[in-house]
């Protein structure tokens, strides 16, 4: 999601046209481009992806109107080899409809497939659903363009932060994000999608979910009960730069936030959406969406917008890069083989949790697959705050245990479940406030500890455990005690893991490599296989033989997978770059408590992607 200003600009962003074309035929003449990614309109497409290109109102009138910027246009995204077009509506009047529909019919004369496209907002910003004025203007839109499109797209501006005295009174005794959420339901099934089928029967209109999943039903959006209502559901990565965004969205985080709601939507999944909104001078960062996307397996990839991916917009500057790079996503996505697989992550769709945790835990290297149902099946599974949401909760993690299964609990939940037989399994003598150390009590095998010092201290919320039963695997250690970083202990048949969060939740990532070592190793069991080395790696899993590193750093590095017996060296690969690999085996414990594993070991320049694949 974009914020206001890009509404509110649009009349200077008018005032450019002339010397963003003029610009625009500059640097389609000059602008170098790999042969392999050129593409003319109606040429060849992606055998393994499917792109897309957003335009606005203002790009659509400046870009695509005329025959001669059609075909400006065209050629200088020919590198993106676009299968698809969405056009947006910003006119509530019926005389845009003819225009409208020109230009989409010149398009698809081009071989493009052509949707519309609404951005449920006015230049005041978002929509108040009791006004009926704004219901008005809204349905105004959208009644445009379903007399030109079967398909239409919703920008993620459908929903609400309004406060007015209609909306304080219709509120009542509700919290805001039953009211909107609700609320929203059901205006935009009256003004946007019946009114839409009044002029087309044949109307399609498909949902954008935005990124900032955490304030979804604050805000009017709601998975549960907009998902069944839409055709299809297209979703936000959007994580945008790491650092400077005001949302600082981990990369990883756009992986899940497809697999959640776009594997809950079924085959009503209908893209990944992402843009380059203020990321001028971070094309690694922009290129990182993509990756996830691609990861994903997502069925289109839509990039948000023609306006910003060229001059004179700032963010242009990234789209060279992309231009490049399109050919490996493409080669990449054709050597991706078996279903994705990972960890079980409980995400109850509505829920609210630690701020990004799924995202920091895929950069610290856990493949996620995450679920809104309570997962049963698997030998582990990672809960959060987020599993609060089901009301079963507690009943449920005991019915794992009893069974003889895992549960890897973040600290927060474990301390909300103190009250069930759950929150019995650790006993947690002390608790409250926060403990500071840059040195970690690390268990080795059995019963050995060694010292692990980091180059810095991390602040971590206090749990001080009891001498027996000995369930600290790893502890910040501090001249008066060790306190619990990693807890676990055997519980009726199971296991109950205890991750307790740092403060910043983002200093996960920079934890020491044996403390990482140890959280992933609670999880080999369940995938056969776990990373080694730093955090800011993400590993994903396809099949049972292939294995993508992704390192989403600005540093190199070195990182293995370790698997649980030992394998010849023959039998593996790189399939991306042919990079060489260490296979080696990792002789463990003595006597009868003697294993044997295999390390396949290999270095990753600043956010580069492998592929390791065993025969």
């Amino acid at each position: 999601m974009r914020i206001i200003p890009r509404l509110q600009a649009s009349h200077a962003a008018k005032a450019l046209k002339l010397l963003a074309f003029v610009l625009l035929l500059v640097s389609v003449l000059i602008a170098p481009r790999p042969l392999s990614a050129q593409a003319t309109e109606g040429g060849p497409r992606w055998a393994h992806i499917k792109t897309a290109l957003f335009c606005t109102s203002e790009d659509v009138e400046g870009l695509l109107s005329k025959p001669e910027d059609r075909a400006a246009t065209l050629k200088y995204f020919s590198a993106l080899r676009l299968s698809k077009l969405y056009l947006e509506n910003g006119s509530a009047d019926a005389a845009a409809v003819p225009k409208l529909r020109e230009t989409a019919k010149a398009l698809r004369a081009l071989g493009l497939e052509v949707s519309g496209a609404v951005v449920p907002a006015s230049e005041k910003g978002p929509l108040c659903y009791n006004d009926p004025k704004d219901m008005a203007y809204l349905e105004a839109k959208v009644t445009v363009l379903a007399q030109v499109f079967d398909e239409i797209i919703v920008d993620d501006w459908l929903f609400t932060n309004c406060t007015c005295a209609k909306c304080v009174a219709g509120r009542g005794a509700d919290s805001w994000a039953d009211y909107r959420s609700r609320l929203v339901a059901e205006q935009a099934k009256i003004h946007m999608i019946d009114a839409a089928r009044k002029v087309n029967p044949s109307a399609r209109i498909i949902i954008k979910y935005p990124n900032w999943y955490e304030g979804h039903r604050y805000n009017g959006y709601d998975v549960a009960r907009q998902t069944p209502q839409f055709a299809g559901v297209s979703v936000g990565i959007e994580t945008r730069q790491r650092a400077s965004h005001d949302q600082h969205i981990p990369i990883y985080s756009g992986y899940v936030f497809q697999k959640w709601i776009g594997g809950d939507a079924g085959p009503k999944w209908r893209s990944a959406w992402l843009d380059n909104y203020e990321m001028q001078g971070a094309d690694n960062d922009y290129v990182a969406q993509v990756w996830q996307a691609v990861m994903a397996q997502t069925p289109e990839i839509i990039f948000w917008c023609a306006g910003v991916l060229h001059p004179p917009a700032p963010s242009a500057s990234n789209y060279p890069h992309l231009a490049e790079m399109m050919p490996e996503f493409d080669r990449v996505a054709g050597l991706l083989a078996g279903a994705s697989r990972g960890i079980p992550l409980h995400l109850p769709i509505g829920s609210t949790g630690e701020y990004n945790v799924f995202g920091h835990l895929g950069m610290i290297g856990l493949p996620l697959a995450p679920t809104a149902a309570f997962p049963t099946e698997s030998r582990s599974a990672i809960f959060t705050l987020h599993s609060l949401r089901d009301p079963n909760l507690a009943a449920e993690l005991l019915a794992r245990i009893q069974t003889g299964k895992e549960i890897f609990l973040t600290g927060p939940l474990f301390a909300e479940l103190k009250g069930s037989e759950v929150g019995r399994a650790i006993n947690v003598i002390a608790d409250g406030g926060t403990v500071s150390s840059s040195t970690f009590r690390v268990r080795n095998e059995r019963w050995g500890n060694k010292l692990v010092q980091s180059p810095r201290s991390f602040v971590f919320p206090k749990i001080e455990v009891s001498t027996w039963p000995d369930v600290r695997e790893v502890g910040v250690v501090r001249e008066d005690a060790d306190f619990g970083v990693l807890l676990s202990n055997s519980y009726l048949d199971g296991r109950v893991d205890v991750l307790n969060l740092p403060d910043n939740t983002y200093d996960l990532l920079s934890l020491p490599e044996p403390v990482l070592d140890l959280i992933r190793a609670h999880f080999t069991e369940e995938l056969g296989v776990r990373l080694m080395g730093p955090g800011g790696v993400a590993l994903y899993l396809f099949g049972s033989h292939q294995y993508v590193l992704y390192n989403m750093t600005d540093s190199p590095v070195k990182v293995s997978l370790r698997l649980p017996k030992a394998q010849a060296s023959s039998q593996w690969k790189e399939l991306v770059h042919g990079k060489g690999l260490t296979v080696t085996t990792v002789d463990l414990g003595e006597g009868a408590w003697a294993t044997h594993e295999t390390d396949v070991a290999l270095s990753l320049k600043p956010f580069e992607l492998a592929i390791v694949e065993s025969h």
